[in-house]
């Protein structure tokens, strides 16, 4: 590895470090920090840990996805660290679509109990209500051919990484 590549890594690396600095404060490099998020009546307390890999995982692949694509694939490190960080970035977004398709199913099977006066005419109480829809299943959609696409990407690029290694040789 060349020293050209060992200074991008270098400096990749502390670009994400002063991204992570500027969005979550200098408590964000303690390894116990938490972000906390409230909705409504739900209190989401997530590790910074995570925000840290996914900034860091966006940022690599960005850097490196223009640093490979201005030498036309011919640079093998940078090459593949973007093939690392495609493959980190597809299972970031699987994670995320698991969540996802949980919280779907979590709010579209939910039970509206009819209120106790209507007697005999439940049936007709359960026909007229219906569940509200929710955008969730166009974001789960959208994050299935996100990874469609990077996946074709990742092949792409490990096929053009092969055809300048042999060349190369």
């Amino acid at each position: 590895m060349r020293k050209k590549e060992i200074f991008w890594l270098i400096g990749t690396t502390i670009l994400v470090l002063i991204f992570n600095t500027l969005i979550f404060g200098i408590d964000a490099l303690k390894s116990d920090s938490t972000l906390d998020i409230n909705v409504h009546d739900t209190y989401f307390v997530i590790a910074n840990f995570h925000f840290i890999l996914l900034l860091g995982v966006l940022v690599f692949f960005g850097i490196y996805l223009i640093r490979t694509l201005r030498r036309n694939f011919k640079n093998l490190t940078a090459n593949l660290i973007l093939m690392i960080s495609t493959i980190l970035f597809i299972i970031i977004l699987n994670g995320i679509s698991t969540i996802v398709e949980n919280f779907i199913q979590q709010t579209s099977g939910w039970t509206i109990y009819p209120p106790l006066s209507t007697g005999n005419g439940i049936e007709q109480f359960e026909q007229e209500i219906e569940p509200k829809e929710n955008n969730f299943g166009i974001l789960s959609s959208v994050l299935f051919y996100t990874q469609i696409l990077l996946l074709i990407f990742l092949a792409y690029c490990g096929f053009k990484t092969g055809l300048n290694y042999k060349r190369n040789e």
